[in-house]
């Protein structure tokens, strides 16, 4: 049979082009997977969870992120640097933290913060990053008599609840 004018083959595609379409996707897929290595994949953790004497082995030496309260009084910071110390205590639990960078404006005694960092063996938390909640004005913590003390204020009328102790 004679081939009809209207029955072209397209032409196929060839091998070599598929594979470097799944390579550019493999590229691709690496390079977010990269990116997000760093900061995805952190644990966060309560200062309570990570400081008992069972867990805080566990995360030595580990990148994670630790919730708790700036312990009142705790601060230090050495004039002209951008050095600070402070601890960040849970429920009894306290952990000293030691931070080279710019604070955040909230950050003072009884803020409360998440700090990003490193736990050493000797029990301290080398941060890299602070990030001090914005509390709203019901539920400020005030520093009185060395702890935090929680309600609209510390001469609002009634007793106000009291947080865990540093």
């Amino acid at each position: 049979m004679a081939a009809t004018q209207g029955s072209v083959k397209k032409p196929r595609a060839t091998p070599w082009l598929r594979y470097v379409a799944l390579g550019v996707v493999l590229v691709l897929i690496a390079l977010i997977a990269s990116t997000m290595r760093g900061s995805a994949f952190v644990y966060s953790r309560y200062v309570d969870e990570v400081m008992t004497p069972a867990e805080q082995p566990r995360w030595v030496g580990r990148t994670l992120r630790l919730e708790g309260m700036v312990t009142p009084g705790s601060i230090e910071h050495q004039p002209g640097t951008r050095r600070f110390r402070f601890r960040v205590y849970r429920n009894a639990a306290v952990v000293p933290v030691e931070y080279q960078g710019i604070v955040p404006d909230t950050f003072r005694d009884c803020a409360g913060v998440t700090v990003r960092g490193v736990l050493g063996g000797d029990g301290r938390f080398m941060a890299d990053e602070i990030v001090a909640k914005c509390p709203s004005k019901y539920e400020a913590a005030t520093p009185v008599n060395g702890q935090c003390v929680v309600g609209l204020s510390p001469s609002t009328a009634g007793a106000p609840r009291r947080r865990s102790e540093p």
